[in-house]
């Protein structure tokens, strides 16, 4: 009887467990980007927004390439100091922290996905964090205190 009561726990344990990840890969896989667009250095960027846990982790991580004029916008919901870094990338890209006011305070350029496990934090808090392909920071000579600017519907701009 002992081993009937322990096979069935493992049993509806295992079930469990197949439950949750069903679960898990059905949310990433339905739930649709969400897409916005900002405008940097007079250059309009088609990003998606990455505003769950989830979908920070996950960043540009997997993609095969991030074309002109794409990027990926993550947004927190305070201020924050958040660290990145290049796990499962095959490209390198500029990363920019912006602060509350939208001001680019950090930025890591040209990272490269040999960096990975790298982990870089920005010097100062920040609310957004823009990815982009690498060269695109030099190219459009921006500078620490540039401005980041939000369409508005996204419901970002606050």
């Amino acid at each position: 009887m002992l081993k009937v009561v322990t096979l069935n726990k493992l049993t509806l344990g295992a079930l469990y467990v197949s439950i949750a990840m069903a679960i898990l890969i059905a949310v990433i896989l339905v739930v649709p980007e969400k897409e916005s667009r900002v405008l940097l250095g007079g250059q309009e960027i088609r990003v998606t927004i990455a505003d769950t846990p989830l979908l920070q982790e996950k960043g540009l991580g997997g993609r095969k390439r991030l074309d002109e004029g794409e990027g990926m916008l993550f947004v927190f919901e305070s201020p924050t100091r958040a660290g990145f870094w290049m796990k499962d990338m095959s490209f390198p890209i500029d990363i920019l922290w912006v602060d509350e006011r939208r001001q680019i305070v950090d930025v890591w350029e040209n990272a490269q996905p040999e960096s990975y496990p790298e982990v870089r934090a920005p010097k100062a808090d920040s609310k957004y964090v823009l990815e982009v392909r690498a060269g695109f920071f030099k190219d459009h000579t921006l500078k620490l205190g540039d401005v980041l600017e939000l369409e508005s519907s996204a419901g970002y701009t606050k």
